[in-house]
Order: structure tokens, then sequence, then C-alpha cells
């Protein structure tokens, strides 16, 4: 199990470079744009279906190991549903500048959103992984 939450993990990794992938996106080409986007939404989606993976394994491993601390597993859950909301509520601002892009409509009202969105993904997964990590201290 423990194999299968690292997997997932790997895969939710691409939030971590999400920040640089959006940076200047609304600077891009409408090709360049339209590709990148896309891009985005796609991985997106499957680092979705990887959040469910890394919930269902992480679940069993707190109840197979019993050695985290309740403050660590109720801190854990509320990163961890942060980072399903924001990755959630990321999808509508990608398929709005999706929609412009190929309408030949600016997407800086988006842009600025999915940004916005992509660096709290960032810091959650690296506040998340730290205590992952480090599980003794909380």
């Amino acid at each position: 199990m423990f194999f299968i939450h690292i997997i997932g993990s790997l895969a939710m990794g691409f939030y971590l470079l999400l920040p640089f992938v959006v940076g200047k996106i609304d600077k891009l080409a409408p090709s360049a744009q339209e590709g990148t986007i896309s891009a985005v939404q796609l991985l997106n989606r499957l680092a979705q279906f990887a959040l469910i993976l890394v919930l269902i394994s992480g679940i069993y491993m707190i109840f197979a190991w019993k050695s985290y601390s309740v403050a660590w597993i109720v801190v854990v859950l509320l990163l961890f549903l942060a980072i399903s909301g924001i990755a959630g509520a990321m999808g509508k601002p990608l398929r709005l500048s999706l929609e412009a892009v190929r309408n030949q409509q600016p997407i800086t009202q988006y842009a600025g959103k999915v940004r916005m969105f992509s660096t709290l993904l960032a810091v959650f997964m690296i506040l998340i992984t730290f205590l992952m990590v480090y599980s003794h201290i909380i």
C-alpha cells in the first residue's frame, strides 16, 4: 500500500511545477496557450484520480500502522481537503480559458485565477510532503 501511496504522490507532484508552467501563460501565442491549457487540464484531471488513490492508501496506512497522532491526522486531512478542493476549483478557470482561446478572446481574467490556484496547490503540496516526511513533528 505504501508503494501505491508513493506512486499517487508522484502523480500529484505536477502541482509543484504548475506555478512555473502557468506563470506567463497569458503572454504566450494563442496556439501555445491552447496547448498549455489543454495539457494542464489533462494533468489536473489525472492528478485528481491520483488524489483518490492517495486518500485510500493513506487511510489504510493510518489504520494499519497506528503510529500517527490525532493532531497529525487532522492537519494532514485538512491539507488534503484543501488540495482536493483547490484542484477541483481550478478546473473551471482552465475550461473557461480554453474556451476563450478557441474563441480568440483574452484569457487574462482566467489566467490570474489559475496562477493563484496553482500557487496555493504548490504551497500546500510542500506542506503536506513535509508533514509526511516528518510525521513525528506533530
